[in-house]
C-alpha cells in the first residue's frame, strides 16, 4: 500500500528580497521568473506545463491525485529555487529536465529537484540538476510504496549537502537508468540509494559515472556510490547492472552496498571503492539474504568484494579478469569463455568451473572444488581444497615459452577429465609444466596430453621429467595417471611412469625414455624389475639378469634398416661377371661381334645387425637388367675386350623389426626401395679364359617407409656402385674346371634427409668396402647343336666393419655393418643357336659371424649376338 502523499508548502523569499531580484533581472534586461513555466504551477490532471527562460524561487507541483501531467524544462530554461521539491508529479505523469535546475536549502519533507509520488512516472534528466543542502536529493521517489517509475539520467546530476542523494528511490519495482554523470559531495550522501524492492525488483542501468565523494559520518551508512536498502531480507531484492564502460565510485565507502536483501550486482564497468574496516572494500553484498555479484566482459573492481553473511555468490560470464581480493562469498561459478584470476579467494562452499578457460595465478580455496566437462583449469596459482576433475587442466603459463605448476592442496579425483602439460621432450630434469598434490591424495583417472615445445628426444639416465609431484606426504594411485597417446621425440618413446627410476618419490609421475627389461617383461623402475626378477628366481631356481633399455620409437630400426637394404640392392644389382653375361666361353664365341644380354632376378633373404636399435629386415627383391656391348675386339693372342651399358629396374621391399618400446624384436614397419640404375662396364677375356671384369653404376633410390605406429615417411637417394671382379679357370679334366675368383666392391649410399610426424630425419651417407672370394666348379656337354655348361660355385662375402648412423633429431643411432657370409650357388648355361644363349642360377646364403643372414635367390639370363 502506498504511504500517503505529504506535501510541504513552499517557502519562498521574503518580499523584499523578490523585489530586489526582481530588479536585478529587469537592468540585466531579463523577463521576470512569474513568467516563464505556463500555464499553471499546479497542473491538474491530464495539463502539461512548459518552463522557459529563467525561473526563479518558485515550483511546480501536480495537483494531489493527479495523472497525465507533464513537466518541462525546456533546452536553455534556468529553474532556480529554494523551495522544498523544484518539481513534482504525483500518478503516471513525467517530468522532463532539458535545461538547467539550481536548488538550494528547502524545508520540510521529500526535498528534491525532481519528485514522482505516486505510480509509474517518469522523470528523465537530460540536462543539469545540482542541489546544495541536506538532505535535498536530485531525483527522488520518496514514498514506500511508489511503484513503476522509471528514472533516466543521461545529463548531469550534483548534489553538496548530509545524505543529499543523487537519485533516492524508496518503492519496488522502479527502473533508474543511467548514462550520464551523477556526483554527490555530502557526508553519507549516496550517488544511487535504493530501498523497497519487494515483491517487485528495483532495477538500476548504469552505463555512466556515479561518484560518492563525501565523507562518511559512522562508517556504517556511508556514501556509497550504490546502496541498496531494506529491513526485510526475506522480501526484498534489487538488481544493479553496471555496463561496459560505466563507473561507480565512493572516495569514502563501498561503489556497491547491499544491506539486507537477496541482490543481484552485475559488474561489466569500473568498481572502486573505500569502505569497511579496512578502507578498502569495493563491493559489500550486506550481512543478511542471498547476494549475488555477477562479473561480465569488462569487469574491473579496484578493491575487495565482500560477500558479507557468507551466503552469496559470484559468477563469472564473458571473459576477463579478477585481480581484486574476494572474501566471505559461498560459491564461485565459472559460466563464462576466459577468465584469469590472479588475486587470493575463499569460499565457504565450493568453486564450479563450468565452461570456458579459469586461468588462475593466486589462491584460491574451497572445501570442493569441481572442474565439468568441456571446462578448462589453467595457470601456476593453488586451488586449495578437493578437485574432481571432469575437464581439462593445463598448468603453466600457457604462453607458448614460459613453464610452471598448478598446486591442488587436497584430494584430486580424475572424473573423465584430462591433464595437459606442454614439456621439453628431452633429458632428465627437461623444463615441464606440472600438476602439483599437495598433501592430498591423487585418484580416479587421467590421461595426459603432452605437448613437446621443441625438445629433440635425449636418453634419460635417471628419474626423467617431473610432470606431476606429490609433496607434504601426497599419495597417487598406480592408474591414477597415463598418457593420453603414444608420446616421441626425436629417437625415443617416452612413457609415463609413477616414481622414480630408483624408487625415489613414489607417487610423483615422470616421463622416461628409458625401462628396465627383465627377460620379456619391461619394468618402469629399478625397484620394479628387482621384484620381477625375484619373482622369476623363486619360480624357475635362477633369477634372471636386468636389463637397462633404452626405449627406442618404431622407426629407428625402421630408418636404421635403409643403408642395409640399399647396399643389398645394389650388390643383387651389380651381380657379378657371370650373373649378367654368362661366362667366357660365351663372349668368346661372339668375337668382335657386340651382343645384348638381358637377366631377370629375384629372392628372399632375412637380415638383422648388431646396433643400437638391432635392425633387422625381411626383404624380397626382384628386377630386370637390360645391357648391350657398345665395342668388341679380339686381340692377336685371342684375348678380347668390350665394352657396354646397362640399365635397370629393381626393387626390394620387406618388414622391419628391431628394438623399440623396449621390446627386443618388434616388428617395427615396412620399408619399399624402388632403384633405377645405369651403368657401364669394361670385361677382358684372355687366351686361355681367365678374365678382368670392371663395373661403374649409380642407381637412384625411391623410398617408402610405412612406421607400424602410422607415421609414413618418404625419401629419395642415390647409391653409386664401382666393382672390379677377376677369375682365372685351372683345367682339371678335359670337360671340367676350377675357377677362383675375387671382386672387391666399393658402395657409397646417400639419402635425403626428410621429416616425419616427430622429428627431422637424417642418414649419414655410407661408405661400405665388400670383398667376395670364391670357387666355381664348371663342366662342359654337348648336346647336338647345344653346349651346356653345368657349375656349382661357393662364396665367402666380408663386409668390412664400420658404422651406419641415422640421426633423428638430435640423437644419433648407430648400426655396425660389418658381416661375413657364405654363398652357396649352382646353375648352367646353355648355347641354343649361334646368336642365342640362355642361364640360369640358383643360390643360398648364411651368415658365419655374429650378425644374421639367410638368404636365397634365382636368376635367369640370355645373351643374344648380332
Amino acid at each position: 500500500m502506498r504511504s500517503a502523499r505529504r506535501r510541504t508548502p513552499a517557502r519562498l523569499a521574503p518580499l523584499p528580497a523578490m523585489l530586489a531580484a526582481a530588479g536585478l533581472l529587469q537592468s540585466l534586461g531579463a523577463t521576470p521568473a512569474a513568467a516563464a513555466c505556463a500555464p499553471t504551477l499546479a497542473p491538474a490532471s491530464g495539463q502539461s506545463v512548459q518552463c522557459d527562460g529563467a525561473v526563479v524561487n518558485q515550483s511546480v507541483e501536480a495537483a494531489a491525485g493527479s495523472q497525465n501531467v507533464t513537466i518541462t524544462v525546456a533546452p536553455g530554461a534556468l529553474f532556480s529555487t529554494n523551495a522544498t521539491r523544484a518539481l513534482s508529479v504525483d500518478d503516471r505523469s513525467r517530468i522532463v529536465n532539458e535545461g538547467t535546475i539550481q536548488m538550494a536549502g528547502g524545508a520540510g519533507a521529500s526535498r528534491g529537484a525532481m519528485v514522482g509520488f505516486g505510480d509509474n512516472n517518469q522523470l528523465i534528466n537530460r540536462g543539469s540538476i545540482t542541489t546544495s543542502g541536506s538532505g535535498v536529493r536530485g531525483i527522488s521517489v520518496p514514498n514506500v510504496g511508489s511503484t513503476g517509475t522509471l528514472v533516466d539520467n543521461s545529463g548531469s546530476i550534483r548534489t553538496q549537502g548530509a545524505s543529499a542523494h543523487g537519485i533516492a528511490i524508496n518503492g519496488p519495482g522502479n527502473r533508474v537508468q543511467n548514462s550520464g554523470a551523477i556526483t554527490v559531495n555530502g557526508t553519507d550522501a549516496k550517488g544511487v540509494y535504493l530501498q523497497g524492492g519487494s515483491p517487485a525488483a528495483n532495477v538500476l542501468v548504469n552505463g555512466g559515472t556515479i561518484h560518492a565523494r563525501g565523507a562518511s559520518s559512522n562508517g556504517i551508512f556511508g556514501p556509497d556510490g550504490v546502496h541498496v536498502n531494506t529491513t526485510n531480507a526475506n522480501g526484498f531484492h534489487a538488481r544493479v547492472e553496471n555496463l561496459p564502460g560505466g563507473r561507480i565510485l565512493s572516495d569514502h565507502s563501498y561503489a556497491l552496498r547491499g544491506q539486507n536483501g537477496n541482490d543481484t550486482f552485475i559488474n561489466a564497468g569500473y568498481l572502486q571503492g573505500h569502505g569497511g574496516a579496512g578502507r578498502d572494500t569495493a563491493v559489500y553484498m550486506g550481512p543478511q539474504g542471498t547476494g549475488t555479484l555477477i562479473l561480465r566482459t569488462g569487469s574491473a573492481i579496484a578493491g575487495l568484494a565482500d560477500g558479507g553473511g557468507a551466503a552469496s555468490h559470484a559468477y563469472l560470464e564473458g571473459s576477463g579478469t579478477v585481480d581484486n581480493r574476494f572474501a566471505n562469498f559461498r560459491t564461485l561459478t565459472m559460466r563464462g569463455a576466459d577468465w584469469r584470476w590472479t588475486s587470493d579467494a575463499a569460499f565457504t562452499e565450493s568453486v564450479d568451473l563450468r565452461t570456458g578457460t579459469f586461468f588462475l595465478a593466486g589462491t584460491l580455496a574451497s572445501p570442493a572444488n569441481r572442474l565439468a566437462a568441456g571446462a578448462v583449469l589453467a595457470g601456476t596459482g593453488t586451488l586449495a581444497g578437493a578437485l574432481r576433475n571432469a575437464g581439462e587442466i593445463r598448468p603453466g603459463p600457457n604462453d607458448g615459452s614460459g613453464y610452471g605448476a598448478l598446486t591442488v592442496r587436497g584430494d584430486y579425483t580424475g572424473a573423465g577429465g584430462a591433464l595437459r602439460v606442454n614439456t621439453v621432450l628431452a633429458g632428465d630434469g627437461a623444463a615441464s609444466d606440472r600438476l602439483v598434490i599437495d598433501g592430498g591424495h591423487a585418484g580416479g583417472s587421467t590421461p595426459v596430453t603432452v605437448v613437446n615445445r621443441g625438445g629433440q628426444g635425449a636418453l634419460t639416465a635417471a628419474d626423467g621429467i617431473l610432470v606431476v609431484q606429490a609433496i607434504n606426504g601426497a599419495s597417487s594411485d598406480a592408474g591414477a595417471f597415463s598418457l593420453a597417446a603414444p608420446l616421441n621425440a626425436g629417437a625415443y618413446e617416452y612413457r609415463l611412469y609413477r616414481g622414480g627410476a630408483t624408487g625415489a618419490a613414489p607417487d610423483s609421475w615422470y616421463l622416461r625414455s628409458r625401462a628396465y627389461l627383465v627377460e620379456d617383461q619391461l619394468a618402469g623402475s629399478l625397484a620394479e624389475a628387482e621384484a620381477i626378477a625375484d619373482d622369476i628366481g623363486r619360480r624357475t631356481g635362477e633369477r634372471p639378469s636386468i636389463e637397462d633399455t633404452p626405449l627406442y620409437r618404431p622407426e629407428v630400426a625402421l630408418y636404421s634398416s635403409i643403408p642395409m637394404l640399399a647396399r643389398r640392392m645394389g650388390l643383387a644389382q651389380l651381380g657379378t661377371f657371370h650373373e649378367r653375361q654368362g661366362n667366357q666361353a660365351l663372349l668368346a664365341r661372339d668375337g668382335e661381334r657386340v651382343a645384348a644380354w638381358a637377366r631377370a632376378y629375384g629372392g628372399n633373404s632375412k637380415q638383422a645387425l648388431d646396433g643400437d636399435a638391432q635392425p633387422g629386415i625381411d626383404a624380397r627383391l626382384a628386377g630386370v637388367q637390360l645391357g648391350q656391348d657398345l665395342y668388341s675386339s679380339v686381340r692377336p693372342d685371342g684375348g678380347q675386350h668390350r665394352f657396354g651399358l646397362f640399365g635397370g629396374y629393381g626393387q626390394a621391399r620387406g618388414d622391419t623389426h628391431g628394438s623399440a618400446g623396449g621390446e627386443r624384436d618388434a616388428a617395427t614397419g615396412r620399408l619399399t626401395i624402388d632403384g633405377y640404375s645405369v651403368g657401364g662396364y669394361w670385361t677382358y677375356v684372355g687366351p686361355r679364359g681367365w678374365y678382368v671384369d670392371a663395373v661403374l653404376a649409380n642407381t637412384w633410390m625411391d623410398i617408402d617407409t610405412d612406421s607400424k605406429a602410422g607415421r609414413d615417411a618418404d625419401t629419395r637417394g642415390q647409391a653409386f656402385t664401382a666393382s672390379l671382379e677377376s677369375g682365372y679357370p685351372l683345367a682339371l679334366s678335359e670337360r671340367w674346371t676350377l675357377e677362383p675368383q675375387a671382386q672387391l666392391i666399393y658402395q657409397h649410399t646417400r639419402v635425403d634427409g626428410f621429416s616425419d610426424a616427430v622429428s627431422e630425419v637424417r642418414i649419414r651417407d655410407d661408405n661400405a668396402l665388400t670383398v667376395r672370394l670364391g670357387a666355381r666348379l664348371q663342366g662342359e656337354y654337348a648336346a647336338a647343336a647345344q653346349v651346356w655348361r653345368p657349375y656349382a660355385a661357393l662364396n665367402f662375402w666380408r663386409t668390412f666393419s664400420g658404422e651406419n648412423t641415422v640421426v633423428l633429431g638430435e640423437d644419433s643411432i648407430d648400426t655396425r655393418r660389418g658381416a661375413t657370409s657364405l654363398e652357396l650357388a649352382a646353375g648352367a648355361s646353355v648355347t641354343l643357336a649361334r646368336s642365342l644363349a640362355l642361364y640360369g642360377r640358383l643360390a643360398y646364403a648364411t651368415s658365419i659371424d655374429s650378425q644374421y643372414l639367410r638368404g636365397a635367390s634365382a636368376q635367369l639370363g640370355m645373351r643374344y649376338t648380332w
